[in-house]
């Protein structure tokens, strides 16, 4: 286990929401957050690992190259969420969710081909076609 500095995931949790839910991070950025002279693959998959644990995903979602050219996109699950009947209505919507969920469906070494500047423009076009949704959870009752 390597590890791993809360005030990097703090940090990556912050410019996600100040992003509008969806943030290019580089690995140069990590890399200097963590205080290291060069960014190994094992920091980076649990840096990933522990986004991925306080409710963010990352696109791609296995990162297999530290380089610090690199980045990857870390977004909120939430955006995924569209209205059908909005999408209906708006041809570049549709357009956006389809180039989103192409790329996600994509194979591990296939989703580094996908821009994630793309991938980022793509996710904020889809933000007029969020429902307003209230979740609410109830407790189920006990039948005895």
């Amino acid at each position: 286990m390597v590890y791993v500095r809360t005030s990097t995931l703090d940090w990556v949790e912050d410019t996600v929401d100040r992003n509008d839910g969806v943030a290019v991070i580089r690995n140069a950025a990590v890399r200097d957050r963590e205080g290291k002279d060069r960014l190994r693959l094992t920091r980076l998959q649990s840096v990933r690992n522990l986004i991925v644990r306080r409710g963010l995903r990352t696109f791609p979602d296995r990162l297999l190259y530290s380089e610090e050219t690199w980045s990857f996109v870390v977004y909120r699950p939430e955006l995924l969420v569209v209205d059908v009947g909005v999408l209906a209505a708006d041809p570049g919507k549709r357009a956006a969710l389809e180039f989103v969920m192409t790329a996600l469906n994509e194979t591990a070494h296939g989703q580094f081909y996908v821009s994630e500047h793309s991938f980022r423009k793509n996710l904020l076009a889809l933000a007029p076609a969020h429902p307003d949704i209230r979740w609410q959870f109830t407790r189920q009752k006990a039948t005895a």
